[in-house]
């Protein structure tokens, strides 16, 4: 593998971030971010090495958020490329690709593929179509690279993966189990081994990526084995506003009942259910957190929903793998909360899962083992790193393309 310098493209609704690569070392070479894109004012901020810069600019659309970028990239202040067409690759953490789950050139027929799975990932899949479309106009000899993010789920076997539908839904529409957070629990599976100082063989890893959007995954020999998040991201425990699990028949219900459009049902699930739903309040944890403090009791329930059903899947998954070894947490709320880590680990003794309080307290946004010495299972902290999993699989596939 020779040097190469990969771009990692994250596209938000309102936001572009971004990390340049140098392979093989690995090295961050630089990163930055456009943040509230389409406001009057949109502050922007770049980091290469120790150096900072800042602003603010009227930032209207993402083309002209990315060009800012890849301008600052060639800039003399910063001295990192001498060309944009030093770039070997921009990557992308698509989300859903239908029937395209793994690492691929993005194509027509992938794009195609993207826009067809629109409807069950809104959030992201428009955006990033958005973005991919204004990288082929600026870097049109780049190649453009999508890891969806079910690409580590492939492993899943197909029992585990398989809904109770008519058989031909699954072979005609595609409808099945996909998973997501596939970068942030491959990432864990990788990195777990390396912190607990045990091999990844035969290593058994519950994988809690807990933020405004949550799932957990259970992790075998280095494999994901199940993951709570299903056809869609809406599925699994709370988010900060998506419903997670819900019985399908909820829907045409509400379709009798409540007047409703099925598009308003699906909006409303999507931007007011979850955490937000169940509080009235906020999706996002810290608030809740200092509302229950407080007294307020829908702030309370909403934490208390969140961390049963995260409990709830550790103690499925612990089934799935007739044991466990290693709990992770990870994410904004993982890495961030010890109060929620602690609510979940709570009355988990029987399965051998336990937290040692002050070491909780004391790791907050990097790595730990927060479990007491001699626990039967370790319960650890590890900040994810998406982005170097994308960047990685686009070498993978450069090199695997010869190109």
């Amino acid at each position: 593998m020779g040097a190469r310098k990969i771009l990692i493209a994250n596209v938000g609704s309102t936001s572009f971030k971004y990390q340049l690569f140098s392979f093989p070392e690995e090295s961050v070479l630089a990163k930055g971010k456009v943040e509230r894109v389409g406001a009057a004012s949109s502050p922007y901020s770049h980091t290469v090495g120790e150096k900072k810069f800042s602003g603010e600019a009227e930032i209207k659309d993402h083309n002209i958020a990315i060009k800012l970028c890849l301008d600052f990239l060639v800039s003399p202040e910063a001295k990192v490329l001498n060309s944009i067409k030093e770039i070997d690759a921009v990557g992308f953490k698509t989300v859903h690709g239908g029937r395209f789950t793994g690492v691929h050139l993005l194509t027509d027929e992938v794009i195609g593929e993207m826009e067809r799975f629109s409807i069950v990932a809104p959030a992201h899949n428009t955006p990033y179509i958005n973005a991919i479309r204004i990288f082929r106009q600026l870097l049109p000899d780049t190649p453009l690279i999508g890891v969806f993010e079910p690409h580590f789920h492939q492993t899943i076997p197909l029992y585990a993966r398989i809904y109770g539908v008519p058989y031909e839904w699954y072979e005609k529409f595609c409808i099945a189990k996909y998973g997501f957070h596939g970068a942030s629990h491959h990432y864990i599976a990788e990195r777990t081994p390396e912190v607990v100082g045990l091999p990844k063989e035969n290593l058994r890893i519950i994988s809690c990526h807990l933020g405004g959007s949550s799932s957990l995954c259970a992790i075998k020999n280095g494999q994901s084995v199940d993951t709570s998040m299903g056809f869609s991201a809406q599925s699994g425990v709370l988010n900060a506003t998506r419903c997670g699990d819900l019985d399908v028949f909820v829907i045409p219900y509400l379709l009798r009942e409540s007047g409703l459009s099925l598009e308003d049902i699906c909006s409303e699930l999507v931007k007011r259910g979850g955490l937000l739903g169940i509080s009235g309040l906020s999706g996002d944890m810290r608030d809740l957190l200092e509302a229950s403090s407080k007294g307020n009791e829908r702030a309370s329930l909403a934490i208390e929903a969140f961390c049963y059903g995260v409990k709830r899947y550790i103690g499925s998954y612990v089934a799935v793998m007739n044991g466990l070894d290693v709990l992770v947490f990870t994410g904004g709320i993982g890495e961030m909360s010890p109060p929620i880590r602690k609510r979940i680990c709570d009355d988990m003794d029987y399965l051998g899962i336990s937290i040692d309080e002050d070491k909780n307290l004391a790791t907050v946004g990097k790595e730990g083992i927060i479990s007491p010495e001699g626990s039967r299972v370790k319960v650890a902290v590890i900040p994810t790193n998406e982005e170097l999993i994308v960047a990685r699989e686009a070498v993978k596939l450069l090199d695997k393309e010869g190109g």
